[in-house]
């Protein structure tokens, strides 16, 4: 049954529900845990937690839901009397301009009957959210057999229980499949806080729960990366083996990646090379191959801060930014997230780091938020960690902030009605606007009287006229659009105001929570106008945007956007890594799969390991394998010259023609062509004069 749900001022008090046994992260996320007598106890970076008693304390492990209750809108209500405000009741809604041209605006507040802890956008709009048990016996809860789920539309702030029957999914990874539904790996088992192996799928289409395979270990608190051939990464949560959820539903140990175990969202993106890249919480970063059973191609240092509950949003191609986190000493005050940001550049590797402007104030719990223009929204978060790391309501950033990558700058924006701190999320959404929900479910969140069962909507200034007015503006419109698009391919989009169009763009649909949202990316799309037709061309790779459901935007020359239409983006037909095949039906081979530069490539038995996951990138015409180029040393361009794998350069010795013949020839000598010495086993792979010989053609 649909429900109708009505608006609501910030000032009910929606205290209605709080887990008992909460299975909240709190703590056991952290790097640092603070104990009873104030000292703080670190651990090691990349490591598992330990359950300790703080950190069971901090979740109410064994306190029965009507003692939480009583207390939590005891505590609210004493608050409310002593402040005259709600907890949670954002204190100021300055902004530095009152035009919504400006500074855009805020919706009034939307009840909800789950809190959104947990967020994903499906495809047709609406957005599946849940949050942990529910509200049954004034007990301590021990079963964690179901979860509180729903399908909620933002068109009419309507809303369908599809709750979870069989597990508690709260502390779970989750990512979109390429078909559209949502993928959950691990979760909560127990009042001890221990994770689960199950894996669940949710069909956006019925509504419904699958439960998947099993994975190896237990996770609480992983992340779920979607790569560029349909498979899913999941790392972190405990086990320090990562997993690939591959397309048939099975899992495999990716046992070339154990480095990572900590039980706090790993920062994880897509890379153009189809590779995987891990950027955080953490300073050290890694670039992952997840072929077969996986390797390490390189390893960075992002930069100083351990940005826990920091946030990152990929807003082009190759780039992410990452924003805010941590607890460090900063401008002189200690015990602050930081108020930095840095722009990871993931086309090379290792990766590069860039500076660029830094946010107004120091924010962890906050979520960036692609905007539909390709600048990102900061919302909610707190500006100190000195009380609690988890939610501090008289430190609370209520104001949203917006970075344009154009000028590296930081915009203050409007204010929002409540504070969103522990438990938050934001999403985009198709019509630009973004929603925003959820807080609380801890014991510092008890102690105040903070639960935020609830909404609201960001309508960004780039959705008003900007004559002051406060009007809204005149939206182009996307009259026609393919259902599905292909990688590097073209298709035509029909607008009115085709020729006035500024950007085409994709964007990813949001998997949130904890400040991290697996889900979202920008891909600008290259494309030309003629009438009232858009020709388009796809995004270059399947690393760039992984198959499955994606906004497409328009954007007008005044920086307005269209409301989107969704479209399935297809699998690459050169997808992660995959293998070049000569005529004998041997593969190209890296002997061994060896990282060392200088090692000359091979045919070999097709085997689909890491040492035949090959990529290409149309971009630069590069042939890819292992975080290397196939080269040709030297820029010999001579027949015999045998090909080996260096370091990736951008020079002509690594580019290469891949013709519809079948042949792949250096562009810097087309006449030469890449061939097999013979059809044996471990034959040598060099450049031969083209004459169409069988051991000169390739598939991929």
């Amino acid at each position: 049954m649909r429900t109708r749900r009505g608006l609501v001022t910030s000032g009910l008090l929606s205290v209605l529900l709080l887990f008992g046994t909460s299975t909240t992260g709190s703590a056991a996320a952290n790097v640092e845990h603070t104990h009873a007598d104030g000292h703080v106890h670190e651990h090691a970076e990349g490591q598992a937690h330990d359950d300790s008693p703080e950190h069971m304390a901090q979740d109410l492990v064994g306190t029965p839901i009507g003692v939480i209750e009583q207390r939590t809108a005891g505590n609210a209500a004493r608050i409310q009397r002593a402040t005259g405000l709600r907890p949670g009741t954002a204190r100021s809604k300055a902004s530095l301009a009152t035009d919504p041209g400006q500074s855009g605006s805020w919706s009034p507040v939307v009840d909800t009957p789950v809190i959104p802890v947990f967020q994903a956008v499906l495809p047709n709009g609406k957005v599946l959210i849940w949050d942990s048990v529910g509200d049954n016996a004034a007990e301590s809860y021990p079963d964690h057999s179901f979860t509180r789920a729903m399908v909620w539309n933002p068109a009419d702030d309507t809303y369908k229980r599809v709750d979870l029957q069989g597990s508690n999914i709260f502390c779970a990874g989750f990512a979109h499949l390429s078909n559209g539904n949502i993928l959950i790996a691990g979760g909560n088992a127990n009042a001890q806080l221990q994770g689960t192996v199950r894996t669940y799928v949710f069909n956006w289409q019925n509504e419904t729960w699958t439960r998947g395979n099993d994975m190896a270990a237990a996770r609480w608190y992983p992340s779920v990366a979607e790569t560029a051939n349909g498979e899913e990464v999941i790392i972190g949560g405990g086990p320090a083996t990562a997993e690939v959820y591959q397309t048939n539903g099975a899992l495999r140990p990716l046992t070339g990646f154990t480095q990572y175990s900590a039980r706090i969202y790993p920062f994880l993106g897509s890379r153009p090379d189809t590779q995987l890249g891990l950027f955080g919480p953490y300073a050290t970063g890694y670039t992952i191959n997840t072929a077969g059973n996986g390797v390490i191609t390189a390893t960075s240092t992002r930069d100083t801060i351990a940005r826990e509950y920091g946030s990152f949003a990929t807003y082009d191609i190759g780039k992410t930014i990452v924003v805010g986190g941590g607890k460090i000493t900063e401008g002189g005050v200690a015990n602050v997230p930081t108020r930095t940001a840095v722009v990871v550049g993931t086309t090379g590797q290792p990766m590069t780091v860039a500076p660029t402007g830094s946010l107004a104030t120091g924010r962890r719990q906050l979520n960036a938020t692609l905007l539909a223009d390709g600048s990102v929204l900061a919302t909610g978060g707190m500006t100190s960690a000195a009380t609690s790391l988890l939610v501090d309501l008289d430190h609370a950033a209520t104001t949203a902030e917006r970075w344009d990558p154009v000028t590296n700058q930081w915009t203050v924006l409007a204010g929002a009605g409540r504070i969103r701190q522990y438990h938050s999320t934001a999403s985009l959404l198709p019509d630009g606007r973004v929603m925003t929900g959820g807080g609380g479910i801890c014991s510092d969140c008890m102690t105040v009287g903070y639960l935020e069962k609830n909404i609201e909507y960001f309508t960004p200034p780039y959705l008003y006229k900007k004559d002051g007015s406060g009007d809204l503006a005149e939206r182009p419109v996307i009259s026609a659009a393919p259902a599905s698009v292909g990688i590097n391919t073209a298709f035509t989009i029909s607008s009115p105001q085709a020729t006035s169009i500024s950007k085409v763009a994709l964007v990813g649909l949001s998997d949130v929570t904890h400040s991290i949202d697996q889900g979202q990316r920008y891909v600008p799309l290259a494309f030309s106008a003629s009438g009232t037709t858009l020709t388009v061309t796809g995004p270059p790779t399947g690393g760039v945007a992984p198959p499955g459901y994606y906004l497409l935007f328009v954007i007008g020359a005044d920086g307005v956007p269209s409301i989107a239409r969704t479209v399935q983006v297809a699998k690459s037909p050169n997808p992660l890594m995959s293998p070049v095949k000569s005529s004998s039906g041997r593969c190209v081979d890296v002997p061994q799969a060896v990282l060392t530069i200088r090692t000359y490539l091979q045919t070999h038995t097709c085997n689909n390991t890491k040492a035949q996951a090959l990529s290409r990138l149309p971009g630069d015409k590069t042939l890819r394998v292992l975080g290397n180029c196939a080269d040709v040393p030297n820029r010999n361009f001579a027949v015999g010259q045998r090909i080996w794998a260096y370091t990736c350069n951008n020079t002509a010795a690594q580019t290469w023609q891949f013709g519809s013949d079948a042949t792949i020839r250096p562009t810097a000598s087309p006449t030469l062509c890449l061939a097999a010495a013979s059809t044996a086993e471990d034959a040598a792979i060099a450049l031969a004069t083209c004459n169409g010989n069988a051991l000169q053609k390739w598939t991929w």
